[in-house]
């Protein structure tokens, strides 16, 4: 029968985290401190085959020099381990092209909180953020709310308005600007989530281990095409404010 034992652990999971080769050599580096080179492992798995080396540079050498399958700059996980062998310094990181997963154990609790504290800064310094699904559950459902509420709202506004100022018999004049409106808020709802879905294409998870990747806000670093699409519907809202406004002017008259 084994001795009980205890140990400290800490395990962490990151979004967004934007991952070049220069950010994983320091998150690697970092992670290995304390522990001897000899017990340091950073590995991939392409297809049906892991690729293993004592160092990302080496790993990036050997993948290259393999007879690998697909496009071999282009990565989608890569995990880094090392273990003192005695039980006091241990941790493993497992990225792929959603998330990071930190997992730092052993008995030598200092070291443990400590490697947790600074890789999370590397971390967050490249973008990440810690997983809430309370947070993100939440997210999802105010958005989901606000889609939701948005034709009621605006049909019970125009009730509302008719209740106030009724009219004896149906207007063409009434039904087009309900039209107008109606169509008009779909559109800003759209705009809305297509604006939405641009930054976070700018703003989504990067894992790029064989060259540097660009930092900067997030309209520096989208692309060419996502520029366009996002200048392509600023355009388009500038222009349906306007045809609002003289759409409102011509039934006032």
């Amino acid at each position: 029968m084994s001795a009980p034992t205890q140990h400290d652990e800490v395990r962490t999971v990151y979004l967004r985290c934007r991952l070049g080769k220069s950010e994983l050599n320091r998150l690697f580096n970092q992670a290995a401190e304390g522990v001897p080179a000899s017990a340091v492992v950073v590995s991939t798995q392409r297809d049906s085959t892991r690729y293993s080396a004592g160092t990302l540079t080496d790993l990036v050498d050997h993948v290259r020099n393999s007879n690998a399958s697909g496009n071999l700059e282009v990565w989608d996980n890569i995990a880094f381990d090392a273990d003192d062998g005695a039980g006091d310094r241990k941790i493993a990181i497992n990225v792929d092209t959603e998330r990071v997963e930190v997992q730092a154990s052993g008995r030598d609790a200092t070291w443990v909180h400590g490697q947790a504290a600074r890789i999370e800064l590397l971390l967050k310094a490249a973008g990440g953020r810690l997983k809430d699904v309370k947070r993100m559950k939440k997210e999802r459902k105010d958005m989901a709310l606000a889609a939701a509420i948005s034709v009621p709202m605006a049909l019970l506004s125009l009730y509302a308005a008719d209740r106030v100022a009724p009219q004896p018999e149906p207007s063409p004049i009434a039904w087009r600007s309900a039209a107008a409106q109606f169509v008009t808020m779909s559109i800003l709802v759209g705009a809305f989530a297509l604006a939405m879905m641009l930054v976070r294409r700018a703003n989504r998870a990067v894992l790029q281990p064989t060259a540097d990747i660009p930092h900067g806000s997030w309209w520096s670093r989208s692309s060419s095409a996502d520029k366009i699409a996002l200048g392509s519907l600023i355009v388009g809202f500038m222009a349906l404010i306007a045809a609002a406004l003289t759409f409102g002017k011509d039934l006032m008259k």
